[in-house]
């Protein structure tokens, strides 16, 4: 047995992100559905998930991408808003 053989038993704890792929996701349904909305939520989960990352010492990449998604979905809004002339508060 070599070393790649052992395997960390907390390995797959401290590589799983699931609040940054849930802020990813979220990202992305906002740029098609819900944009201003879900940019804030997505913005708040992103930056939970980067507390949580820095915390538990893993990866801050999940975070990084959702809270640009964030900041994406509300450029997208704001430019598909103001192209279009729609109401401010239109989804």
């Amino acid at each position: 047995m070599g070393p790649a053989d052992q395997e960390d038993p907390d390995l797959a704890q401290r590589s799983s992100d699931p609040l940054g792929v849930i802020a990813i996701v979220l990202g992305c349904i906002g740029l098609v559905v819900a944009g201003f909305v879900l940019c804030i939520v997505t913005a708040i989960v992103a930056s939970e998930a980067g507390k949580r990352a820095r915390r538990d010492g893993r990866s801050m990449e999940n975070a990084y991408l959702a809270f640009g998604l964030a900041g994406l979905d509300g450029v997208v809004f704001i430019v598909l808003h103001y192209l279009f002339k729609l109401p401010a508060l239109a989804g």
